[in-house]
This record gives C-alpha cells, sequence and structure tokens, in this order.
C-alpha cells in the first residue's frame, strides 16, 4: 500500500486500502508477541523534503513511536544507499549484538561504522525532522523521499531508486519464488513449497 502525502492513492492502491484492516491502512500495526504488544513500521509513504532539509515522518510512524515514548535514531544504511530508523530498542539490540561478539572482528568493526553514523532526530510540532546534508547526501535525495516500512525499522529511500529495487525483488519472486519463512513456529519439511507462487 502507498500513501503519498499531499496526493491521491490510486487504482490498486485504493483497493487495498478498502479491503484492509484500519491498522494497516494507518501504516502501523500491533502484533501479539507472547503477552505484550508489538508495534510495527509497515507501508510506504512519499514526503517532500523542504529547502531547509525538513522531512516529515509519517503519521503512523509517529504514533509507533509516541506509543513507546521513544526516541526517533536515523543511521547509514550499511548494505543499500538508504538511510534507516528504528527506536532504541532496535539500537540496544545491535549494541547487545557487539558486546556479545570478538571486540577486534571485522563484524564488530562494521556494525560499529553504523552505530557511528547514528543520530537521534528532533521532530518539530509538524513531525518533521531535520537532516543533515550527510544524511541527504548518502541516501542521494531530491526533494522527496520515501518511507519503506519493513518491521520493527524502516528506511528513508531515493523513491526512483526504491521503486528499481521493488522491482527487482518481485522479478525475483516470480523466478526463483518466495523465501523460505518459518511463521509462528511452523516447520516445514525440506523439499514442501507449499505457499510458493
Amino acid at each position: 500500500m502507498v500513501a503519498i502525502c499531499g496526493g491521491r492513492a490510486t487504482g490498486q492502491n485504493q483497493a487495498l486500502a478498502r479491503h484492509s484492516s484500519p491498522a494497516l491502512r494507518r501504516g502501523h500495526r500491533e502484533v501479539s508477541k507472547g503477552t505484550r504488544r508489538v508495534d510495527l513500521f509497515l507501508s510506504t509513504f512519499e514526503n517532500r523534503i523542504d529547502k531547509k532539509g525538513r522531512l516529515s515522518v509519517p503519521a503512523p510512524f509517529r504514533a509507533v513511536l509516541e506509543r513507546r515514548r521513544d526516541p526517533l535514531y536515523l543511521f547509514k544504511s550499511l548494505t543499500e544507499p538508504c538511510l534507516e530508523g528504528c527506536g532504541p530498542e532496535r539500537i540496544g539490540q545491535i549494541v547487545d549484538a557487539i558486546d556479545s561478539m570478538d571486540s577486534l572482528s571485522a563484524e564488530v568493526a562494521t556494525l560499529q561504522t553504523m552505530l557511528s553514523s547514528a543520530q537521534e532526530m528532533k521532530l518539530d510540532g509538524e513531525g518533521r525532522m531535520m537532516l543533515s546534508g550527510d544524511f541527504i547526501d548518502f541516501a542521494e535525495l531530491d526533494d522527496m523521499a520515501l518511507f519503506a516500512g519493513i518491521g520493527r525499522s524502516f528506511q528513508i529511500w531515493l523513491p526512483a531508486r526504491y521503486r528499481e529495487r521493488e522491482t527487482a525483488a518481485r522479478s525475483r519472486a516470480r523466478t526463483d519464488g518466495l523465501p523460505s519463512l518459518r511463521l509462528g513456529g511452523a516447520h516445514r519439511p525440506p523439499g514442501d513449497t507449499d505457499g510458493r507462487r
């Protein structure tokens, strides 16, 4: 589902919006995990970057952070030409992973590089954050940015580049099938491709 700030969702997106749950239409979902509920960042949104470098965080993403009373952190992706955003819980998981590894390993150095680019982002009264020139240059952003919710975190992309990546991923899925997933602890026997399209 795509929601474009200041614009309209069209075609397939309108159909998805009509038939999806209210939580999904808002771009987030609360998922039960044991006795607690987990807020997730879902959907895609495009917002304009103004001349001062201010970018509005989508309201559903802000709602996730506000319910948790969490600050927002942005950092440069290690593997993609985009920015990644999350709350402190995700940052803590990365730090915990580093603490469990050999402090002199290349893997630790790689993860530390990611953390060294992280910044806590302050939102103004209109839900906008100020992107540094360094962040804008890294993701090669222009006047628009695309937020892609990916579960417990989200990414910020140049819209055209994200769409190219999405097209390639869908093409791979059609050609190679879906990746193996273990949902709810269920495990499929080897060679069982049920559910693949």
